[in-house]
């Protein structure tokens, strides 16, 4: 907090545009508690990164694996969403070894991170697929194949992947990406969140329901009922979730700037 005040400035801001009935001393609070875990995420990053698979294993409870049993059984194929919440690259060590599988991703702008979470992601066997046109194909067929797909659908997409939807009340661009992938063949959507345990006792990885999503054509009330899952994982533990991201930067039109300094 005292050397990176540029992403203490975003977290406050965040907090303040999603949890306006906080006071200042609670927000205050919650955004030394998210330093916390942030710190922690980036101790563990190496272990993720560049760890051996059956250590790594070890670390990580599985709180409800048959919901996605009896997702994955339908043979449709199953979409999971997956919000930058806890240490979420920890999944990738237990679908692929449950699971044919398979990641969405964003390419990274640095060619040696790259390889780094790319090795980090498929060293236990899951397909990696870049967030572009070839890669929605690949996405599209692994899902007609009746396998499971990750999705993280809390990136800031370009303005014309995306529509508006509320998230924590205030509107947020949403990419329809994670739509289009679970109506394609009617896949399952589940949302999964992987949380960090106190005291050093791992992670627990958890799987939620989604409802409403595959149920409607129209790509606002999909964002609207995406974020609203989003919203729900991360009120299980906030402090975890990723908030010096600018989920907010991109507004509509005419709308101000929560980010800009006063």
């Amino acid at each position: 907090m005292k050397f990176n005040k540029k992403r203490v400035h975003i977290v406050k801001c965040n907090l303040k545009a999603c949890f306006p009935n906080q006071t200042d001393k609670e927000r205050e609070k919650l955004t030394n508690k998210i330093a916390e875990e942030t710190g922690k995420w980036i101790m563990e990053s190496a272990h993720v990164w560049f760890g051996k698979e059956k250590d790594l294993i070890r670390h990580l409870k599985v709180k409800n694996p048959d919901l996605l049993r009896k997702a994955y059984n339908k043979q449709n194929g199953v979409v999971i969403i997956l919000p930058h919440l806890g240490n979420w690259e920890m999944i990738n060590f237990y679908l692929p070894q449950n699971y044919p599988s398979a990641s969405m991703y964003k390419p990274l702008s640095s060619n040696t991170m790259e390889k780094i979470v790319l090795g980090s992601r498929t060293q236990a066997g899951a397909e990696m697929f870049a967030a572009d046109s070839r890669g929605v194909r690949q996405a599209l067929k692994h899902l007609k194949k009746g396998k499971v797909l990750i999705v993280l659908s809390d990136h800031l997409p370009s303005r014309e992947a995306g529509v508006y939807a509320p998230f924590f009340g205030n509107p947020a661009l949403t990419g329809k990406l994670t739509h289009t992938l679970v109506k394609f063949n009617q896949s399952e959507a589940i949302m999964a969140s992987v949380l960090r345990q106190p005291n050093g006792e791992g992670f627990e990885l958890e799987f939620h329901p989604i409802t409403g999503m595959q149920d409607t054509n129209n790509p606002v009330e999909a964002a609207t009922y995406l974020n609203k899952s989003i919203e729900e994982a991360i009120l299980i533990a906030p402090e975890q979730y990723q908030w010096v991201y600018t989920r907010f930067d991109k507004q509509p039109k005419g709308s101000s700037n929560i980010y800009r300094l006063k």
